[in-house]
């Protein structure tokens, strides 16, 4: 690809993370009369990024991922067709998931490496610090302020928190796009804190952000984000033992940690939500575990959205309703109102769109990709490359298990799996090669 074509190609896909920020505040606060198509205001990116990009999806490395990819995105189109829902609407819309945005992650492996994500980092820190202060002030103010208003400008964005608070959705749609960025910036924070050369500029973005990070978790009030982070933090963990770091690092991060911790707990806006956050965590926790407390609720949050999908395989048609049935703008259109009408959980939204067979090829080709990533990463661990681990934290889950029926999720995947995998590429290193018009043995009075 010729440098011109490459350096389009990298400006339309940081076009697209800036459109996944923006996207719910253009649909909420500045053109909220067209709410409805600014569900697809990334689309036209994500083609002209594949138009220009098509070179690099031709390498070796991407084409059976790809085939296979483009193979169930035209078997479930027909099968929509032909035995589905027969709406031809609502059928490309859920085929564009597979042959638009999916396909970007591959491009952004391409045509990005270990120091390009890091820029991303470095950009996903800057964002969260106004992040932080619109969920607070968003936390603050009364459901009906235009602040926490919803798509289209009517009704509301913030969802029933604990003790009279709401949880805020920033400028995303909903809480689920809060919880991805924030989760997306704890692997950008550790990723520039891990080998950080001093610097006092860097130190203060990383201070700054890393505040804003802990203040969002009461504010959100949010068990999603908690688990968010406690993935990212695993993930870190791992990162350092296989990379086998020095111990003084090691040490400076964690007092790093611990002193954002301590001056977040002293700011009013984090004690004020955290009586509200451990008061919902606890009722959850009471409703959803039961006698068995946490573990009763990660095994219905995470194991549940497995098992449940394969004990009530055969409450779909072998064949499916059809794709694009889960999304919202399928309800819409084939009942009349935006409700999830298959099911919420991702892989029992697959298998019910795509049908028995067709669904557990797709669920493979995603548990297979995210299987990839987890062994890149850990190669590239073990090579002094601590980089994808660290972000793999922030995309495994969402990878064979994320939400594709909602656009902010679905963004968020292909971002944070693409920048996952572009990390484990080092940037080439610059060799100076001697040519024939280098005089290597000068005469005397020369050099």
């Amino acid at each position: 690809m010729k440098t011109a074509q490459h350096r389009q190609l990298r400006l339309l896909l940081w076009l697209y993370f800036w459109l996944l920020i923006v996207e719910g505040a253009l649909r909420k606060w500045v053109l909220p009369g067209l709410s409805t198509p600014l569900l697809v205001i990334r689309d036209p990116v994500a083609l002209l990024a594949l138009w220009v990009g098509a070179p690099l999806l031709l390498q070796k490395r991407f084409q059976s991922w790809l085939q296979w990819l483009l193979g169930i995105a035209a078997a479930a189109f027909f099968l929509a067709m032909l035995v589905g829902h027969r709406d031809l609407i609502t059928a490309l819309f859920g085929t564009r998931i597979l042959l638009i945005h999916l396909p970007l992650i591959f491009l952004y492996a391409a045509a990005f490496d270990r120091d390009a994500v890091l820029r991303f980092a470095r950009m996903l820190l800057l964002i969260s610090i106004p992040m932080t202060f619109l969920i607070v002030a968003q936390s603050n103010l009364p459901d009906s302020h235009i602040l926490n208003v919803a798509p289209g400008g009517e009704d509301t964005a913030a969802f029933t928190g604990a003790l009279g608070r709401s949880r805020p959705p920033g400028t995303f749609s909903f809480i689920n796009g809060l919880v991805s960025f924030y989760t997306l910036a704890a692997a950008a924070l550790f990723a520039r804190l891990y080998g950080l050369a001093q610097n006092r500029a860097r130190l203060l973005l990383l201070l700054a952000a890393g505040i804003g990070l802990v203040v969002a978790l009461p504010v959100s009030i949010s068990r999603s984000l908690l688990f968010g982070y406690a993935l990212v933090v695993l993930a870190v963990g791992g990162a350092l033992l296989l990379s086998r770091a020095r111990l003084l690092p090691l040490i400076s991060s964690l007092l790093a940690i611990v002193l954002v911790v301590f001056i977040a707990s002293s700011i009013p806006a984090f004690r004020d939500t955290s009586e509200a956050f451990v008061a919902r965590w606890d009722i959850a926790t009471e409703n959803e575990g039961g006698d068995e407390g946490v573990i009763g609720v990660l095994r219905l949050r995470v194991l549940g959205g497995f098992t449940l999908s394969i004990e009530e395989r055969d409450a779909a048609p072998i064949l499916g309703y059809g794709i694009g049935m889960g999304t919202n703008v399928g309800a819409q259109r084939l009942s009349g109102e935006r409700k999830f009408l298959i099911s919420e959980g991702s892989w029992q939204a697959i298998l019910g769109e795509l049908g028995l067979p067709l669904g557990f090829v797709f669920l493979a080709w995603r548990v297979a990709l995210g299987w990839y990533l987890l062994r890149l990463s850990l190669r590239s661990a073990s090579k002094g490359n601590s980089l994808p681990l660290i972000f793999l934290g922030a995309s495994f889950l969402g990878v064979i298990s994320g939400g594709l029926s909602q656009p902010t999720s679905l963004g968020f995947l292909v971002v944070s799996a693409g920048l996952t995998w572009a990390a484990a590429t080092t940037p080439p290193i610059l060799v100076l090669i001697p040519t024939a018009q280098m005089n290597l043995n000068p005469t005397p009075g020369q050099g």
